[in-house]
C-alpha cells in the first residue's frame, strides 16, 4: 500500500480547485479579470508594488479556492512560511511574470544552509497559468547569497510533464511601464496630506 504524501491535503485541494475552474467559464474568467487588472495598476519593478501584487494574489486565489468548494483562509499577513490555510495543510503562493530566471522560494538571511523549501506552492505564472508543486515533487532548488530558488524552466517543464498540476489560463506579463504605475504608499500619502494644513500646499 502506497503510502500517504504529506502534501496529500494540498493536492486534493488543488485538484478541486483545477476541476472547478476547468468546468466553469465564469470562474476562470474572473480570475483572468482580477490578474489583468491587477498587472494594468501596479508594475512589479517598482520593489513596493511586489508586496501589493504579492498580497492581492492571495486573496485571488483564496477567493478562487473557496468558488471551488475549498475552505481556504487568507493567512498570508500572520504565518510566516504558508499565505493560505485549508484544512490540513497550506499553500505558499509565488508570482513569476516573466519566462526566464529563478523564482524566489524563501528569503533568507545571514549563511545558514538549514533554510529549505517545505511549503505546498501555487505559482501564478505568465504565459502558462496557475501551477502546483511541492518538494516531493520537484526537487531542483539552490540556494544563493540571499534565497532558496526554483529555475523557471525546471517548473515550467515539470508542469508541463504533469498536466494535472496545471490549470491553464491566461497570465498576463508584468507592466513594464513603471512611470504609469500606482504607487499605493503614495496616493495614501497624498490622501492623508489633505487633511493637513500646511503640508498639503507642498504635496509631491
Amino acid at each position: 500500500m502506497a503510502r500517504k504524501s504529506r502534501f496529500a491535503a494540498e493536492r486534493a485541494a488543488f485538484g478541486k480547485l483545477k476541476r472547478a475552474v476547468e468546468k466553469d467559464p465564469d470562474l476562470r474568467g474572473d480570475i483572468e479579470l482580477a490578474i489583468g487588472r491587477l498587472h494594468e495598476q501596479f508594475a512589479t519593478s517598482i520593489r513596493e508594488s511586489r508586496f501589493i501584487v504579492g498580497g492581492v494574489l492571495e486573496v485571488v486565489l483564496v477567493a478562487a479556492l473557496r468558488a471551488a468548494g475549498v475552505k481556504a483562509e487568507d493567512v498570508g499577513t500572520s504565518e510566516q512560511r504558508i499565505d493560505i490555510k485549508i484544512p490540513d495543510g497550506g499553500f505558499s503562493v509565488k508570482g513569476h511574470f516573466k519566462r526566464t530566471g529563478d523564482i524566489r522560494l524563501i528569503n533568507v538571511q545571514g549563511k545558514s544552509s538549514a533554510t529549505e523549501w517545505d511549503t505546498a506552492t501555487l505559482f501564478v505564472l505568465h504565459g502558462i497559468g496557475i501551477g502546483y508543486a511541492d518538494p516531493d515533487l520537484i526537487g531542483e532548488t539552490r540556494r544563493t547569497s540571499d534565497a532558496v530558488v526554483l529555475r523557471y524552466a525546471a517548473l515550467r517543464d515539470f508542469l508541463r510533464q504533469n498536466p494535472k498540476y496545471l490549470i491553464v489560463c491566461d497570465i498576463p506579463p508584468a507592466r513594464r511601464d513603471a512611470a504609469g504605475s500606482e504607487i499605493v504608499s503614495r496616493s495614501i500619502a497624498r490622501e492623508i496630506l489633505k487633511g493637513t494644513k500646511k503640508l498639503a500646499n507642498y504635496m509631491p
